[in-house]
């Protein structure tokens, strides 16, 4: 797929963070809607073999759906399965894709974490999409430490030329306290279970 501004133009709002190698979010997962995108992700290297040995039935049903998704870190595997997208964040945004970035952006939208200035500067100008987290405390990850509303509100206007998501913690109530004019949306875990 060719990467145009049109495509940027018809992004979800909402992206449902999926970790297929934990089966404790799949009844959550099939019943979103083709509103939601999906990002498919794993959590540590020694998942990665699993998560790509699991990940097709769920790609499967998405694009059965039209349900747009990106697969963390693989140009391969996002080429397989033609993924509108390539997640990256600094665990796994190695060198050598870095070295192969314009490549990658000219077939896939980019998405990534960004946790702070310092990898908004590093990796943003990167990135299509960026999710900007922890916004909130969160039950999944009750251990990382949230972003104060002045650093969140900084780094919106500071990646005002990309698509902004507001990650970690975010429900219907809280959302509405994040509305600004550069961010898009919200990606969410606990979120899709109610």
């Amino acid at each position: 797929m060719k990467i145009t501004k049109k495509s940027l133009n018809h992004i979800p709002k909402e992206w449902f963070f999926f970790n297929p190698t934990n089966n404790l979010y799949d009844k959550y997962f099939f019943k979103i809607s083709n509103k939601t995108g999906v990002i498919f992700f794993y959590e540590h290297k020694e998942e990665k073999k699993e998560f790509f040995k699991k990940i097709r039935p769920y790609i499967m049903w998405c694009k059965g759906r039209g349900i747009d998704f990106f697969i963390q870190s693989s140009i391969y595997w996002a080429n397989k399965y033609h993924a509108l997208g390539i997640f990256f964040d600094k665990k796994n945004f190695i060198i050598s894709n870095k070295l192969y970035f314009n490549t990658i952006k000219k077939r896939f939208l980019t998405a990534g974490k960004i946790h702070n200035l310092t990898e908004a500067k590093e990796f943003g100008g990167l990135l299509n999409l960026v999710f900007i987290s922890n916004v909130f405390e969160t039950s999944t990850y009750p251990e990382k430490k949230k972003l104060s509303m002045f650093n969140f509100f900084s780094l919106c206007f500071f990646l005002k030329k990309k698509k902004n998501f507001a990650l970690g913690g975010v429900n219907k109530n809280n959302f509405k306290k994040l509305k600004n004019k550069y961010l898009y949306g919200f990606g969410a875990i606990s979120y899709f279970k109610n």
